[in-house]
């Protein structure tokens, strides 16, 4: 009887320790990256995001750095992370191994939140203070138009109309799409800068007003509605994959809300909660266009 019970506890014990290894499952619906409060990179797919949950350690980063967002660029359609002393990395989705772009934001400024153009092959970079930059990637292909390392200051990000003072914590673009054979956009294909305003919980719109410099600097910014979800500065991710699917994460203490996100009347739907995954920042794997 003795034996039989240690038996019947040793065979307890190891399909434990098989359901604890069980490897996770494969990413459904959309792909997406993110970054842990504990700088991890993160992946799991948008229909199945506790099932398929994998956590890699980031290597490669210099001691003192912080990973603030990423990105997948159109062009190359490879992920890109920006640290919070303005260094762009390329970051390896299959094992987190972090290598250097060389392009940098200028010295003494603070990123908060990036995305790329995916119409001019340019990171959209927001910092501290409502600033708003541009950077040229040193990886190719390099827009004719800009230089690789090239920085464009855009001037400070604000409302067309009232007072209010934006905190805008999370980018994208749409008609983001995986452009990485021809290296460029479809032919005729426009995009529209989004973004989320933590002061205001809020969905904005950016445009460039007339006879503004630089062109094309999206630092005037338009509320498209309210949506409904308290967006918290480091603890929420936005992104947009193809032409208009949008996504928002949302961090709540050791867990994270994933919602859909309409970019018509701002409002956000819940899709998701995933326990144990406190999300800094979020960004989607590109469908081909």
């Amino acid at each position: 009887m003795k034996r039989l019970a240690l038996l019947s506890a040793t065979c307890a014990l190891a399909l434990s320790a098989c359901t604890t290894m069980r490897p996770p499952a494969a990413p459904q619906g959309m792909t997406a990256y993110g970054l842990d409060t504990q700088g991890r990179l993160v992946t799991f797919g948008t229909d199945n995001a506790a099932a398929s949950l994998r956590r890699l350690a980031v290597t490669g980063l210099p001691s003192g750095e912080t990973l603030i967002d990423l990105d997948v660029r159109n062009t190359d359609n490879r992920l890109y992370a920006m640290s919070g002393t303005g260094r762009l990395y390329r970051l390896d989705p299959a094992n987190g191994a972090l290598s250097a772009d060389g392009a940098n934001l200028t010295a003494g400024v603070t990123p908060v939140a990036i995305d790329f153009n995916p119409a001019a092959n340019r990171l959209r970079v927001f910092a501290e203070t409502d600033r708003n930059f541009r950077l040229t990637p040193n990886a190719t292909p390099v827009p004719a138009t800009s230089p690789a390392g090239t920085v464009t200051d855009d001037g400070t990000l604000k409302y067309a109309t009232g007072t209010a003072d934006p905190d805008l914590v999370a980018a994208a673009y749409t008609n983001s799409f995986n452009n990485s054979a021809t290296g460029a956009i479809g032919a005729g294909t426009t995009t529209t800068l989004y973004s989320i305003d933590a002061a205001a919980d809020t969905l904005v719109r950016h445009s460039s007003a007339e006879g503004s410099t630089p062109a094309g600097n999206f630092s005037t910014l338009t509320s498209v509605g309210t949506l409904g979800v308290d967006a918290m500065k480091g603890m929420t991710g936005f992104d947009i994959a193809g032409a208009d699917m949008a996504y928002l994460s949302v961090g709540m203490g050791s867990n994270t809300m994933l919602y859909t996100v309409n970019l018509t009347s701002g409002a956000a739907t819940a899709n998701s909660t995933v326990s144990g995954l406190a999300l800094r920042s979020l960004a989607l794997a590109l469908p081909n266009q």
